[in-house]
């Protein structure tokens, strides 16, 4: 890549092999770092110890003191019940920020306005400033064109002429959040045409503007390159879901009968998020690493197709952008 260099290595740890100095395609105000602490798929509603999970995060985010947070979907239903797990996300003293995913609206009949409104949450789909960069938050959960079954994934008409006209206003290097990816199977229906504003966003300089688009939604953890934008991947905080055929007890009949869903799963031994730090000045995206381990039997042990492909881990990665 001639004009971005992305460089990961695969593995535990990516790293990138020289910094730019500075970014002249862009305009920005100092040479300070902006952190993030983000998680994903919590799935309060499946797993049986969301509240515990969520609890240390905050906590670490309580000390380490990120610039914001954000949580990147299917994260609670508004039940009364879940109300102490989402005071434990309000406890943030700077900005918090919701991304919907799929299983925040429709299931157990709740509705997307319903779990906004809970959440806190003014728009579906909204944009920020923060430091010397700028934020998009995308809603994967238009309807798709029929005919169609399942959840809806899909970014209709309005938002995506929402997304072009926002990406011309802003001259700053731009991340992207969405739950459902724009880039692998299953995900976003019309990620390709989604990519294609992405990459057609670039400064007067024909810097991209998008320096990088994250995502939840698959529960899994890599990162792929597409035309000079990477699309990351960020693990579940909690499991990897198996479905039925491959579901298996693990817990007290207590748990299991509170949470019956979480059978359906191979849980991960602790929770699973990261810190991304980003520097304007260097040109440089860091994502902090996490691994843990499956609480037993793994995905392997049940005899999962392409077990070897699921991991409880968050890889760290250091990429650059440049001119």
């Amino acid at each position: 890549m001639n004009r971005r260099s992305f460089l990961k290595k695969s593995g535990q740890v990516g790293m990138a092999m020289s910094l730019p100095l500075p970014i002249s395609g862009f305009n920005f105000n100092s040479s300070s770092k902006l952190q993030i602490g983000i998680v994903a798929d919590v799935h309060q509603d499946v797993i049986h110890d969301g509240y515990a999970r969520l609890r240390f995060f905050m906590d670490d985010m309580k000390k380490r003191q990120p610039d914001f947070i954000i949580q990147m979907g299917d994260f609670a239903l508004p039940k009364l019940q879940n109300q102490p797990f989402l005071d434990v996300w309000n406890e943030f003293e700077g900005p918090a920020y919701h991304i919907l995913g799929n299983h925040d609206m429709r299931d157990s009949g709740f509705t997307r306005e319903q779990t906004m409104a809970w959440w806190g949450m003014k728009e579906r789909y909204y944009s920020f400033d923060q430091g010397d960069f700028h934020f998009i938050v995308l809603d994967g959960n238009d309807k798709n064109p029929k005919p169609w079954s399942g959840y809806d994934r899909y970014i209709g008409e309005e938002q995506k002429e929402w997304l072009k006209d926002d990406l011309k206003k802003t001259q700053k290097p731009t991340v992207v959040f969405v739950h459902q990816s724009l880039e692998a199977e299953h995900g976003i229906a019309n990620g390709e045409e989604i990519r294609d504003i992405l990459e057609k966003s670039k400064t007067a300089s024909k810097q991209l503007k998008v320096i990088a688009c994250l995502c939840g939604h698959h529960h899994t953890d890599y990162v792929k390159e597409i035309n000079g934008i990477p699309y990351i991947q960020i693990n579940s905080m909690s499991y990897k879901w198996v479905g039925g055929k491959y579901k298996r007890e693990r817990f007290a009949p207590h748990v299991e009968n509170a949470f019956p869903w979480v059978k359906s799963t191979c849980p991960y031994k602790d929770p699973l998020y990261t810190l991304l730090t980003l520097d304007a000045y260097r040109g440089e995206l860091h994502l902090e690493g996490s691994s843990t381990s499956f609480i037993a039997p793994t995905p392997k042990e049940i005899g999962m197709p392409n077990a070897d492909e699921m991991s409880p881990t968050i890889t760290e990665r250091n990429l650059t952008f440049d001119n």
